[in-house]
């Protein structure tokens, strides 16, 4: 992507902190690693807490549980703002010339699935300690015009990236708290699957989209504010995630930032519905796999996904969620989200949606 003044990274910082300023007065969307999916957003690090803080007091449920499936499924291609098509991105020799948006490899439908484990504990009345285990798959198909490997699929299963956050309230009213966290991701999850392609017979190193996790160590670090009504519970937060150093295949993903607000209904006993609006942002790869590359000096990537400037970019989430508790201290959530704003560097796959269904309990 091209950098005019501030670099991205630059950017995005300047952004969360005037948003974190704000505030005191996820998950990226844009193609990533399917780990990504299960990022320590602030709702769901603080709903990790299935009772309020007063009744966690009065109760003295220091343990908390919870597993969580998510599925993001990504088809439709953006260039900016723009929506293209597969015939625009795959590259026809004899009809077109090969260009920067163009090439002989295109995925098509990318689904990615987690799994994921998350144990809290409660330290102290304010602090609380997270951890969370993530087991990642996906699958992708794709078109080409390569002989033999016109319409193919790859795969890739495993533990992703290992994480453990500390968050603490660092102011509280009777109907409202603020909790400030910063936490790490631990470089577990492989960035070393293999599969069938078309850059050479046998197996060869898969795109960045397939690895199971970003291969550095990661810091999150997150303030949220949220309120109790009669009938409502609402709230904002705000997110950093920076990303240090290179792995062993000499890149970094982009770094990424949120900001979010939502809204929940809690007058019916049984089912509590809500609505959340989230500003995402992430920045592109520093660096790259070489092994990814075709000989051709001119056009080295052979399918979007292997293009370390087409990642990355700005999107706006709508999500519906509904929270049901039942038995005693268990609790049942489902969320569904779309993106009704994307601004991406391209050609680059978009979420079509995404979906969660955690289930959990404090003990």
């Amino acid at each position: 992507m091209t950098q005019v003044g501030l670099t991205h990274r630059g950017k995005a910082l300047c952004g969360i902190t005037v948003a974190l300023l704000l505030l005191s007065g996820g998950r990226a969307a844009a193609q990533t690693v399917p780990t990504d999916l299960l990022d320590l957003s602030i709702e769901d690090l603080f709903e990790a807490n299935v009772v309020s803080e007063t009744e966690q007091a009065e109760e003295s449920r220091q343990w908390h549980v919870s597993y969580t499936y998510a599925v993001s499924d990504y088809d439709e291609y953006y260039i900016g703002t723009n929506a293209v098509s597969y015939d625009d991105v795959l590259f026809e020799p004899g009809a077109e010339a090969r260009t920067e948006y163009n090439y002989p490899v295109v995925p098509t439908e990318i689904t990615q699935e987690v799994h994921a484990l998350r144990v809290a504990y409660d330290l102290t009345d304010a602090t609380t300690l997270r951890a969370q285990l993530p087991f990642v798959m996906q699958s992708t198909d794709h078109i080409s015009i390569v002989p033999g490997y016109d319409a193919f699929n790859i795969s890739s299963e495993g533990v992703g990236d290992i994480a453990f956050v500390a968050d603490s309230i660092v102011r509280q009213s009777l109907n409202s708290v603020w909790k400030v966290g910063a936490g790490v991701s631990l470089p577990t999850g492989s960035i070393d699957e293999e599969g069938d392609t078309p850059r050479a017979p046998g197996d060869q190193q898969l795109p960045y989209t397939m690895q199971l996790g970003s291969g550095t160590w990661d810091f999150p670090v997150f303030v949220s504010f949220r309120k109790y009504e009669a009938s409502w519970d609402w709230g904002v937060d705000a997110s950093y995630t920076l990303r240090t150093g290179k792995n062993d295949r000499d890149y970094r993903l982009g770094d990424k930032a949120g900001l979010g607000g939502w809204l929940m209904w809690k007058g019916a006993s049984v089912v509590r519905p809500g609505i959340r609006l989230d500003y995402r942002w992430q920045g592109d790869i520093d660096g790259e796999d070489v092994s990814l590359r075709v000989p051709n000096p001119a056009f080295p990537y052979p399918a979007p996904v292997t293009n370390p400037n087409a990642f990355g970019g700005d999107q706006i989430d709508l999500t519906v969620f509904a929270r049901a508790p039942f038995a005693d201290s268990w609790y049942v959530e489902a969320a569904y989200s779309q993106p009704i704003y994307l601004d991406l560097s391209g050609p680059q796959t978009s979420e079509k949606f995404h979906f969660s269904i955690e289930i959990g309990t404090s003990f």
